[in-house]
Order: structure tokens, then sequence, then C-alpha cells
């Protein structure tokens, strides 16, 4: 049996958790974090023109694989469609890197609510495999949907100086990232020793042919 590594790099075990690939999240959230505290608008306009300029790349990806694309692949694709919109989205905001500031609260606040339903997932999932403070996931979770939606419904709470306020977020969101990846590891490893329990099934074993009668034996 495999074991569950906190590092672990392996597709043939779908229990093991890429440690990579969570952690690659967090150091973002933590980055982003920063900068947006010591930079403030400066970062939000760098990070306007690197997003528009990755959305042109990816529109003109899409466009080209349109053209590329068999007939069946261009009507159940739409992907000259999405292509042109992503297209248009990039062009507009590098013309105007400002509109990441004014929608910067909806994004942060979708992006709140995504992590809180996930955390919200590990809880009951952590209950599932008897770990005992399965309920701070929920307190983890009452956090970020708290944040989410006053993002979404009232960014005035952000105050003037969002972009800071948004990098302090950041930086605790990240913070509580990395307990919940702990917390995730743990219930891992818990359920890793009933994972050999289940035994594998048994393979019925082909019947005897019945024994032929004899050519001697007298009929009846």
């Amino acid at each position: 049996m495999k074991s569950t590594s906190l590092f672990s790099k392996s597709t043939n075990n779908p229990s093991s958790l890429d440690g990579w690939s969570a952690l690659v999240p967090i150091l973002f959230d933590l980055i982003c974090g920063l900068l947006l505290i010591i930079l403030g608008n400066i970062a939000m306009r760098v990070t306007a023109y690197v997003l528009s300029g990755v959305m042109v790349c990816v529109a003109v990806w899409r466009i080209i694989s349109y053209f590329r694309a068999t007939p069946m692949q261009k009507i159940t694709g739409s992907l000259l469609a999405t292509g042109l919109a992503i297209l248009v989205a990039g062009i507009l905001l590098a013309c105007n890197p400002d509109y990441l500031k004014e929608f910067l609260p909806f994004i942060w606040g979708l992006a709140l609510l995504y992590g809180a339903f996930q955390k919200i997932q590990y809880a009951f999932d952590e209950k599932a495999v008897h770990i005992e403070k399965w309920w701070i996931m929920l307190i983890f979770a009452a956090f970020s949907l708290i944040i989410g939606v006053l993002s979404l419904l009232n960014p005035a709470f952000l105050g003037d100086k969002r972009e800071v306020v948004i990098g302090i977020l950041l930086i605790a969101e990240a913070i509580l990232d990395v307990v919940v990846f702990v917390m995730i590891s743990r219930a891992l490893k818990k359920c890793e020793p009933h994972a050999g329990d289940a035994q594998a099934p048994s393979v019925p074993q082909p019947s005897e042919p019945a024994p032929e009668e004899s050519a001697g034996e007298s009929a009846t």
C-alpha cells in the first residue's frame, strides 16, 4: 500500500495531497498581499497589465484553436466566441487598468466564497474520518464567508485604501490556508490505515465438470 505523503506528487494515488499544488496558491496570496500593502496602487496597475497580457494570450490561443479544430469541436466548443470575448476584455483592461481596482472587491468576494465552501466541505470530510477538532474548519469557513459576502454586497467596508485592506486579508487568508493544509494532511493520514482494510473480492472458482458416464454402464 502506498503511503499518503504530505508532498506527494504521485498521480496514481488519488488520496495523496500534492504539496506543491496546494502551496502555490498560498504563496500567491502572500506575495500579492505584500505587494498590495507595500506598493498599493502601483501593484494594482502592474497586476492589471500582467492580467491583460495573460488574457490576450489565452484569447489568441482559443481563436487559433478554433480554426484548427474539427467541425464538431467548433460547434460544441465555443472557442471563437469565448476567445473574442476574452480578447476584448483584455484590451479594455490594458487601456484602463483602473478597472481592476473597481472590480477587485467583486473578484475577491467570489474567491472568498469559493474558499469558504471548500472549507465547509473539508470540515465534514474531517468529521467523517473522526478528526476531533473538525469544527475549527467551520470557523475558518465562517470568516471567509463573512468577508466574501461583505465584499460583494458592501465594498465600502474596505475603505478608501481597499488595496491595503485586501492585502492584509490576503495574508490572513494565506495563514488560514496553511492551517487548512496541515489539517487536511492529517485527515488523509488518518484515512490511510483504513485503505487496506477492504479485502479483495473473492474470485469464484470454476466448477468441476460433471463426471462422464461410464461407457459400460448398462441402460435401465
